[in-house]
Protein backbone atom coordinates (compact mmCIF):
# COMPACT_ATOMS: atom_id res chain seq x y z
CA UNK A 1 0.00 0.00 0.00
CA UNK A 2 1.76 2.96 -1.32
CA UNK A 3 0.10 6.31 0.25
CA UNK A 4 1.59 9.40 1.98
CA UNK A 5 -1.14 10.46 3.83
CA UNK A 6 -0.38 8.61 7.16
CA UNK A 7 -4.07 9.30 8.63
CA UNK A 8 -5.83 7.01 5.81
CA UNK A 9 -3.09 4.74 5.47
CA UNK A 10 -2.54 3.33 8.87
CA UNK A 11 -6.52 2.97 9.43
CA UNK A 12 -6.89 1.33 6.10
CA UNK A 13 -4.19 -0.84 6.33
CA UNK A 14 -5.53 -2.08 10.27
CA UNK A 15 -9.05 -3.02 8.37
CA UNK A 16 -7.54 -4.93 5.68
CA UNK A 17 -5.43 -6.77 8.14
CA UNK A 18 -8.73 -7.54 10.07
CA UNK A 19 -9.93 -9.10 6.79
CA UNK A 20 -6.67 -11.34 6.52
CA UNK A 21 -4.19 -9.30 4.08
CA UNK A 22 -1.18 -8.98 4.37
CA UNK A 23 -0.24 -5.40 4.38
CA UNK A 24 3.14 -3.67 3.75
CA UNK A 25 3.24 -0.01 4.11
CA UNK A 26 5.04 2.44 2.08
CA UNK A 27 4.59 6.50 2.60
CA UNK A 28 6.63 7.17 -0.57
CA UNK A 29 7.41 5.96 -4.15
CA UNK A 30 11.23 5.52 -3.64
CA UNK A 31 9.58 3.15 -0.43
CA UNK A 32 7.65 1.31 -2.79
CA UNK A 33 9.73 0.99 -5.44
CA UNK A 34 12.74 -0.76 -3.25
CA UNK A 35 10.09 -2.68 -1.27
CA UNK A 36 8.71 -4.27 -4.38
CA UNK A 37 12.22 -4.79 -5.98
CA UNK A 38 13.24 -7.08 -2.68
CA UNK A 39 9.49 -8.54 -2.23
CA UNK A 40 7.90 -8.86 -5.79
CA UNK A 41 7.22 -12.27 -5.34
CA UNK A 42 5.68 -12.01 -1.89
CA UNK A 43 2.92 -9.11 -3.21
CA UNK A 44 -0.07 -9.88 -5.40
CA UNK A 45 -1.07 -6.39 -5.84
CA UNK A 46 0.20 -2.97 -5.28
CA UNK A 47 -2.66 -0.32 -4.09
CA UNK A 48 -0.74 3.34 -5.91
CA UNK A 49 -2.19 6.67 -4.60
CA UNK A 50 -1.86 8.75 -8.16
CA UNK A 51 -0.43 11.59 -5.94
CA UNK A 52 2.74 11.27 -4.07
CA UNK A 53 5.43 13.25 -3.04
CA UNK A 54 9.11 12.52 -4.58
CA UNK A 55 7.72 10.42 -7.38
CA UNK A 56 4.39 10.35 -8.70
CA UNK A 57 2.15 7.61 -8.82
CA UNK A 58 2.45 7.56 -12.67
CA UNK A 59 6.61 7.31 -12.29
CA UNK A 60 6.28 4.42 -9.51
CA UNK A 61 3.84 2.76 -11.88
CA UNK A 62 6.12 2.75 -14.95
CA UNK A 63 9.20 1.49 -12.54
CA UNK A 64 7.11 -1.29 -11.02
CA UNK A 65 5.91 -2.39 -14.45
CA UNK A 66 9.85 -2.22 -15.38
CA UNK A 67 10.44 -4.69 -12.20
CA UNK A 68 7.59 -7.06 -13.38
CA UNK A 69 5.65 -6.26 -16.37
CA UNK A 70 2.24 -8.31 -15.41
CA UNK A 71 2.22 -6.48 -11.85
CA UNK A 72 -1.14 -6.03 -10.72
CA UNK A 73 -1.71 -1.74 -9.84
CA UNK A 74 -4.59 -0.68 -8.41
CA UNK A 75 -4.74 3.17 -8.23
CA UNK A 76 -6.34 5.23 -6.08
CA UNK A 77 -7.56 8.75 -6.59
CA UNK A 78 -10.01 11.40 -5.40
CA UNK A 79 -10.07 13.00 -9.17
CA UNK A 80 -11.83 11.26 -11.84
CA UNK A 81 -10.63 8.04 -13.41
CA UNK A 82 -10.73 9.73 -16.80
CA UNK A 83 -8.60 12.45 -15.53
CA UNK A 84 -5.95 9.80 -14.01
CA UNK A 85 -5.80 7.73 -17.32
CA UNK A 86 -4.98 11.09 -19.24
CA UNK A 87 -1.97 11.68 -16.20
CA UNK A 88 -1.06 8.31 -17.18
CA UNK A 89 -1.11 9.03 -20.80
CA UNK A 90 -3.78 6.36 -21.75
CA UNK A 91 -2.12 3.60 -19.57
CA UNK A 92 -4.32 1.64 -17.75
CA UNK A 93 -3.70 0.43 -14.58
CA UNK A 94 -5.14 -3.49 -13.64
CA UNK A 95 -7.89 -1.69 -11.21
CA UNK A 96 -8.81 2.16 -10.34
CA UNK A 97 -11.06 2.83 -6.98
CA UNK A 98 -11.65 6.14 -6.44
CA UNK A 99 -11.30 8.36 -3.24
CA UNK A 100 -13.22 7.88 -0.59
CA UNK A 101 -13.87 4.32 -0.85
CA UNK A 102 -15.18 1.82 1.40
CA UNK A 103 -13.52 -0.93 3.43
CA UNK A 104 -15.78 -3.28 1.37
CA UNK A 105 -15.14 -2.36 -2.05
CA UNK A 106 -11.10 -2.05 -1.56
CA UNK A 107 -11.41 -5.16 0.24
CA UNK A 108 -13.34 -7.04 -2.67
CA UNK A 109 -11.53 -5.87 -4.87
CA UNK A 110 -7.88 -6.36 -3.64
CA UNK A 111 -9.77 -10.38 -2.86
CA UNK A 112 -10.66 -10.32 -6.71
CA UNK A 113 -6.76 -9.29 -7.67
CA UNK A 114 -5.26 -11.89 -5.11
CA UNK A 115 -7.59 -14.97 -6.18
CA UNK A 116 -6.73 -14.12 -10.15
CA UNK A 117 -2.76 -14.43 -9.18
CA UNK A 118 -2.92 -17.64 -7.42
CA UNK A 119 -5.38 -19.10 -10.32
CA UNK A 120 -2.99 -17.70 -12.54
CA UNK A 121 -0.27 -19.85 -11.35
CA UNK A 122 2.28 -16.99 -9.58
CA UNK A 123 4.53 -18.40 -6.24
Amino acid sequence: MVEDEQSLREPVAKILRRRGFTIIETPDGLAAIDQYRARSHEIAVVLLDITLPVLSGAEVMARLEEIRPDVKIILTSAYSEESVIETLGGRRPWAYVRKPYSPNELADLLYVACTRRLSAGYP
